[in-house]
This record gives structure tokens, C-alpha cells and sequence, in this order.
């Protein structure tokens, strides 16, 4: 993660006004935005959606009346409450998910995918160091076929690869074409496995196979 997160985070205090928000964001064009202590701890976030509450509460017949109808009845009333917010500590979400420089960029990835999050605070001691949006993710397709090629030739030297592989393979346009054969089935999976998760590889054409078809390679 730490390869790709953005260093320099815009960032804002929890007394941050309304409208210094949405200059912060106008201005750097992003959709949300950190809330940081003095010491850079994480307190929550900003987003655009929290911003769009005013409007929204704005346009609701019945205004402050029906917010509190709606809290005797226990209904939620999280956006509602937001819209009367005037600093970032009234507008921000606390229960933030959060990276750390270590992380997998692909458990980063599957994270932001399935929360559908555009952007992610990066922590380290609870403290911002860097922030990954969703563009990031694209970073590491822009690596060369002749760097792939380089990282698949140290993959398959590595001490874990079956040591009697015997295999070709070619790079283009980030696909990973690779044919010859193993020993046993069981060794074909690790391979593909291993090429896959190198950074910028597209996808995996496997014609590998098996010279010994019986999966435990004994007689």
C-alpha cells in the first residue's frame, strides 16, 4: 500500500466550518476528506454526502418538527442531525475503515470494491500518513511488459516453485502467457497462483500441464 497511497493528504481540523469544507473540496477536487486531530489521529471523515444533508433537510417538508417526530418514533435520523452540522466534528462519520502502509494492495482493493469507497485513510498509530484512492489501484497497470517479464522470471526461480518445471512464457499487454509442464497437477495451481499476484499482471494464460497425470505423482 505504502507504494501507491498518496503522501501528501489534505486534511482538515474538526472545527473546520462548513463552507471551508466544501472549498477544501472544490478546490482539490475530492469527495471527502479526513478529519485530523492536532497530533494527526484519524477522528472521522467528510464526505460530500455528509455536505448534501443540508440540502437535502432543506428541501423536507416539515423541517425541525418532523426531526423530532422522527426521533420519538425511532426512526434514524443520522442525515437529518448532520444537516443542522456547522463544523466537521457535527458532520463527520466516525466508524471510519481504514488501511495501513503494510496491507495487501489487493485486500485494499477488494475492500474498497465491495464498500464501494472512493477514497481510504492510510494509519500508522492511528495517525494519517497517507490516503489511497480508488484511481491508485491503477497505479501498478501501468507497469511495462518488459518489467512484468522481469518479475515472472524471478517468481518461477523463487525456492517454493516446483524444481522441475519446465516452462515458457511471453508478456504482452500485461497478460501472462506461460505453457510447458510440471510433474504432477498439483504443482500447475501455485504457479499461476504466483504470477497472478504479481503487481500490473492483467491475467494468467495457463497452458501448462501435467507429465504425470496421476495427482500424486506415484506409480
Amino acid at each position: 500500500m505504502a507504494d501507491v497511497m498518496t503522501r501528501e493528504v489534505v486534511s482538515i481540523g474538526p472545527q473546520a466550518s462548513y463552507t471551508e469544507i466544501v472549498h477544501a473540496m472544490l478546490a482539490h477536487d475530492i469527495s471527502c476528506l479526513p478529519v485530523v486531530a492536532a497530533d494527526g489521529v484519524l477522528l472521522g471523515m467528510v464526505t460530500e454526502a455528509d455536505l448534501s444533508a443540508k440540502e437535502a433537510f432543506r428541501a423536507n417538508a416539515g423541517g425541525r418538527a418532523r426531526l423530532f417526530a422522527d426521533r420519538l418514533r425511532g426512526r434514524d435520523t443520522t442525515w437529518a442531525a448532520k444537516s443542522q452540522g456547522r463544523v466537521a466534528a457535527d458532520l463527520m462519520s466516525t466508524d471510519v475503515e481504514t488501511a495501513t502502509p503494510d496491507d495487501d494492495l489487493d485486500t485494499v482493493a477488494r475492500l474498497m470494491l465491495a464498500r464501494r469507497h472512493k477514497r481510504l485513510p492510510v494509519l500508522d498509530e492511528g495517525r494519517v500518513v497517507g490516503i489511497v484512492a480508488s484511481h491508485d489501484l491503477l497505479r501498478p497497470f501501468e507497469r511495462g511488459d518488459t518489467e512484468l517479464t522481469v518479475d515472472v522470471e524471478i517468481v518461477l526461480s523463487l525456492p517454493g516453485m516446483p524444481s522441475d518445471l519446465d516452462a515458457s512464457f511471453q508478456v504482452d499487454h500485461g497478460v501472462v502467457r506461460i505453457w510447458g509442464s510440471a510433474r504432477v497437477p498439483s504443482e500447475i495451481t501455485p504457479v499461476i497462483s504466483a504470477i497472478a499476484r504479481i503487481p500490473g499482471v492483467v491475467a494468467v494464460d495457463s497452458q501448462l500441464f501435467a507429465r504425470d497425470p496421476n495427482p500424486t505423482g506415484r506409480l
